[in-house]
């Protein structure tokens, strides 16, 4: 039987991060429009199981994160709340990750896509580290590995660090120039 899981939490930290300019998975700098209370929903259609103990929660099967400023899909994602659960110390979502930015209505089709095997993100440390074959696109610009294990590391500052082989695909859309 499946069993469908769904959670809704309120991350204590958004106003924080609305103050610091962090950014959800790196991806870019949306987060000061993320409301004060915004809330992120995670469903998961096989399994969530909650530990107290480890401030852990875990899901498992077509997961997927809606939040303000991105979308996300795996097929298992960990969250890590902080010692004292007032927001996320680290998530780690594995098996066909999809990280979408979300953008507004007058920057449609500037957000960024990143896709992995795994992505690894720490509040913390304004990095999210994609794994696994990664790639990101930003429009019809993309960054590729060329390894499975190159990693792809995304800071909230907009600096980006590729640690292994890749490739950059620029397209450019300018019309040509008359001599």
């Amino acid at each position: 039987m499946k069993i469908a899981a769904l959670l809704l939490i309120v991350v204590g930290t958004a106003s924080a991060r609305a103050q610091t300019g962090q950014d959800p998975l790196g991806l870019g700098p949306l987060a000061d429009s993320r409301p004060l209370g915004a809330k992120t929903e995670i469903t998961a259609q096989k399994e969530a199981t909650f530990d107290e103990k480890r401030n852990t929660a875990v899901f498992v099967g077509k997961v997927r994160v809606s939040d303000p400023t991105f979308l996300m899909a795996a097929d298992r994602l960990t969250v890590t709340l902080s010692a004292d659960r007032s927001g996320i110390d680290r998530a780690v979502a594995e098996g066909n990750v999809v990280i979408v930015q979300r953008t507004s209505k007058d920057e449609e089709g500037k957000g960024a896509i990143g896709r992995a095997q795994r992505a690894e993100y720490i509040p913390g440390a304004g990095k999210a580290t994609l794994s696994g074959s990664p790639q990101v696109q930003q429009g019809i610009n993309r960054h590729i590995a060329t390894s499975p294990g190159t990693r792809m590391i995304l800071h909230r500052d907009g600096r980006a660090i590729t640690v292994g082989p890749s490739r950059t695909v620029i397209t450019d859309t300018s019309a040509p120039q008359m001599p």
